[in-house]
């Protein structure tokens, strides 16, 4: 593919066939230190003074919660403050990366940026696909775990054939298509293009993008890879996906898609406002059109084009939104926005950041690791006297993020000791007296709807009244739950019984004025459970405990 070689050289971008054939990744250790050392060359150039290193008890929760998706239990904590080890960042990484909730959150991570904040349904706006769009998540969670590199994950998705019980990854599919999960060619390709290439190609489907060079025809040549995914809908659950007339073995009755285009070309809508009714052939973004026999599948060619380790878009979009995940905003930023027009704010990071990951294989805990390791990452978010404003923006100083609605259920499940949280405004024993309906989804669904955070913006606080109120005055959240229960069993003292509920929620210990103001508060209360869930809903309702720093 000349014309795409010729991009790649132009953008300077990384590619195993650059850098040698038997290249290999450099380490997360020295691969941290050339993204400090890019970091700060920046910062000295644009006169910024960078924040000093977060404190073990800052870093902690955020590694936590990052990597984890949940705060450290008070065992955790306490056991990483005390150790004198002088290389127990590097390490907590590592054991964080090797468990299971590794995988699960970036399981979920991976979930809401595919999902859509609504989520499709039947023309009632029933029958949406909530347990399937979980069993996506989950299906995501297992493969991280599994070590899969980010190109075997993503060729199984835009290759999966067969039902959501054998392919639950195959609702992508359906969660892109339209209001009612009917997988389109041009759902696909939008969203193939910003979440795996860093391409907004949707301005192009009604006409050519008159501010980017994208057009009609890499729209629609993306969207002909798609032309022949079908679909059954089947109760609460979209039977996915198959290649219409080129699928085997499924056995499944399916709509086929209705275009005489030739195998390998697609029609243009006539609704498109330019160009409808006009064929045209498949091509890859910014390359030249395909040339398919007539009996081959089309999706497994566009992923292996996709996947090339010297494809100039894949890794480095998967980087950059990596990136963004951890610092709040990409090295291209909106990350899903990577065009010459648009270029990057540290353009050798990132691509010494695509070389790391397309020579480790697209290894994502090692691409994990080289950014956690990092001075940047382990800077403190608390604003110095001469901070600038654009501290952040340069990496000079860690965000303050909001937690996600599935870290910040998980945290209080575990600060409540209380699995099956469920602080939903229902009352079985009162519904009926005062024409109270029952809720609509379950505790989960219910607590995800509400504490919703902005997907494009982590920084931005978006809690309000109904928020608050719940969190202040749930009962489930004033009677300290199980967590309290457990405590008063060991009988402790006072101050050590206050610095374990600290512990098990800031993931640090209070200071001097915390911990006697709180234990005054204890000894003046004559119920042991009502003191201690006291100081439990404090600490859960403080700011310091739904916000990352």
């Amino acid at each position: 593919m000349p014309k795409l070689f010729a991009i790649l050289v132009a953008l300077s971008l990384p590619a195993v066939a650059l850098a040698g054939e038997n290249a290999k990744p450099r380490g997360a250790t020295e691969t941290a230190k050339r993204i400090d050392a890019e970091l700060d060359a920046h910062l000295t150039k644009s006169k910024f003074v960078a924040t000093a290193k977060a404190d073990d008890a800052e870093f902690l929760r955020r590694a936590y919660l990052d990597i984890t998706g949940r705060v450290p239990t008070a065992k955790q904590a306490t056991a990483f403050l005390d150790s004198t080890e002088a290389d127990k960042r590097a390490k907590l990484i590592d054991e964080l990366l090797a468990s299971d909730n590794y995988g699960e959150q970036f399981g979920r991570v991976w979930r809401d940026w595919i999902a859509p904040a609504e989520l499709p349904g039947d023309v009632t706006g029933g029958n949406q696909p909530v347990q399937a769009t979980l069993n996506m998540g989950k299906w995501f969670a297992q493969r991280f775990n599994a070590g899969d590199g980010w190109d075997v994950i993503v060729r199984k998705v835009l290759t999966a054939d067969g039902t959501l019980k054998d392919q639950p990854q195959g609702l992508f599919f359906s969660l892109v298509g339209n209001d009612t999960g009917n997988p389109t060619p041009a759902g696909a390709a939008r969203t193939v293009g910003t979440l795996f290439l860093g391409m907004q190609l949707q301005c192009a489907e009604c006409h050519n993008d008159p501010f980017k060079h994208y057009t009609q025809a890499d729209y629609y040549g993306l969207a002909a890879f798609f032309r022949n995914v079908s679909w059954k809908f089947n109760g609460r659950y979209f039977d996915a996906v198959g290649e219409g007339e080129l699928a085997a073995g499924t056995g499944k009755a399916a709509t086929p898609p209705k275009d005489n285009a030739p195998v390998g070309s697609i029609t243009i809508p006539k609704g498109a406002l330019k160009g409808g009714g006009k064929i045209v052939p498949g091509k890859f973004p910014e390359g030249d059109p395909l040339k398919a026999a007539s009996d081959q599948a089309l999706r497994p060619i566009l992923a292996n084009w996709l996947t090339a380790p010297d494809n100039p878009f894949f890794a480095r979009a998967f980087v950059n939104r990596t990136w963004a995940y951890f610092f709040a905003r990409g090295i291209v930023h909106p990350i899903d926005d990577m065009r010459d027009e648009n270029p990057p704010t540290h353009p050798e990071l990132l691509k010494l950041l695509t070389e790391e990951f397309v020579t480790s294989g697209f290894d994502v805990k090692h691409l994990v690791k080289c950014i956690t390791l990092t001075n940047a990452y382990q800077r403190t978010s608390r604003p110095a006297k001469t901070d600038a404003p654009k501290l952040v923006a340069a990496f000079g100083r860690m965000p303050v993020r909001v937690m996600s609605a599935d870290a910040f259920y998980d945290s209080l499940r575990l600060a409540l000791a209380d699995p099956n949280l469920d602080i939903r405004n229902y009352d079985p024993k009162e519904a009926q007296r005062f024409g109270e309906s029952s809720p609509v989804g379950t505790a989960y669904d219910e607590f995800a709807k509400l504490f919703a955070t902005n997907e494009d913006d982590a920084t931005d606080f978006t809690y309000g009244i109904p928020q608050l109120l719940a969190l202040l005055n749930h009962p489930k959240l004033r009677t300290g739950g199980k967590a309290v229960d457990d405590l008063l069993k060991t009988k402790p003292e006072p101050k050590a019984a206050v610095t374990a509920l600290y512990l098990s929620t800031l993931s640090r210990r209070p200071t001097t004025e915390e911990l006697d103001e709180a234990t005054a508060f204890v000894l003046k209360c004559k119920d042991g459970k009502k003191a201690y869930s006291g100081v439990l809903w404090m600490l859960v309702n403080r700011s310091e405990f739904m916000l990352v720093r």
